[in-house]
């Protein structure tokens, strides 16, 4: 073969492997989920395990929870700033204003659930970080 030909195929192999590699990212960026997961949603400040994600187990923070999927916020969809705990019921427990859209949106719950359900929080914080200073309490020194 000359040297015509050689470079004629890496020029066509070079453009296959780009135009491969921009329809991958092309299919990566508008592929969204059939149904939203919670492993899409924001990490929690008490962490990420899969238990911060589901409905909560105490009944004031649980009609939160409630109101906030009334309104149509999902778990999982905070990137479109409608996601349930992210947008919604974070900033209700936390004292912040949930938003939609970059606009505040009011929730229809009391005051008093409001608060019921941030000592929950806070006591079940506290719960789990007393738990994990007494694992590392108890580990034995490296030798």
């Amino acid at each position: 073969m000359n040297q015509r030909t050689i470079s004629r195929i890496l020029v066509a192999g070079m453009l296959f492997a780009l135009v491969m590699i921009a329809a991958n990212a092309w299919a990566q960026a508008t592929a969204r989920p059939a149904a939203p997961s919670a492993t899409s949603q924001v990490p929690s400040k008490e962490g990420t395990s899969a238990k911060a994600h589901e409905p909560p187990k105490n009944p004031a923070c649980r009609q939160i929870y409630d109101e906030c999927q009334k309104l149509g916020f999902i778990v999982g969809e905070w990137k479109q700033d409608n996601g349930l705990w992210k947008d919604c019921f974070d900033p209700v427990v936390n004292g912040g204003k949930p938003t939609r859209d970059g606009k505040p949106i009011q929730v229809p719950v009391n005051p008093k659930t409001v608060q019921e359900c941030r000592e929950h929080r806070e006591k079940e914080h506290k719960g789990a970080q007393g738990m994990k200073q007494a694992g590392k309490q108890t580990k034995p020194a490296p030798q």
